[in-house]
């Protein structure tokens, strides 16, 4: 990793969340499969929970690249 790399990381305000990739992943999970049919019709529900579900597999993702440990 080079310098500027790894002082991105050491700052970076997403370093300090304390969530579980996989606890994220099946959260999403449960939003796309339990809550957004309940909601099937209605564009804007629909958008906010696929949206929501799409950043949190997002921040799984980022959280397992550069968490340490």
């Amino acid at each position: 990793m080079n310098f500027r790399a790894g002082l991105a990381r050491l700052t970076s305000a997403l370093r300090h969340i304390d969530a579980k990739p996989d606890d994220l992943v099946v959260e999403a999970h449960q939003l796309l499969t339990v809550h957004l049919p309940k909601h099937h019709g209605t564009w804007e529900a629909e958008n906010a929970l696929a949206s929501r579900a799409s950043a949190m597999i997002l921040l799984a993702n980022y959280l397992r690249e550069h968490r340490d440990g």
